[in-house]
């Protein structure tokens, strides 16, 4: 059985065979699809993603971006379930320096508001 782990430790369990850029997942209904969508969405959840066949790691990667569209394609199988493909990458040297300095803005905001609080007598 194949296994992609995200940083959350979601597992979800892919088809053998794919790749980075089409995973393929296949799920009981679209409501499951739905869970799918929610987990590969989640902030900071493509982190970190590993791959798994059995309990052998296949694969490490940092710093993934989902591919859009979300769902590449999704069909039915015979036996009537949904199969969908998605695809992942590693992020650009650009969107990480935007990731940095995203999070070092958070940090300055808070930084502002606590000298905001001190000047004006709030603690």
């Amino acid at each position: 059985m194949e296994k992609m782990i995200l940083a959350d430790k979601t597992e979800l369990e892919i088809q053998a065979g794919g790749s980075l850029g089409a995973n393929v997942v296949v799920v009981p209904d679209f409501a499951d699809l739905k869970t799918v969508a929610e987990a590969l969405t989640k902030e900071g959840n493509l982190k970190t993603v590993q791959y798994k066949t059995d309990e052998q790691v296949t694969g490490e990667y940092t710093d993934m971006k989902l591919e859009t569209p979300l769902f590449k394609t999704v069909d039915y199988t015979k036996e009537k379930k949904v199969i969908a493909t998605f695809g992942i990458r590693e992020k650009t040297e650009l969107e990480k320096e935007v990731d940095g300095i995203k999070a070092q803005q958070v940090a300055q905001d808070g930084a502002i508001l606590d000298l905001a609080g001190l000047v004006g007598g709030e603690v």
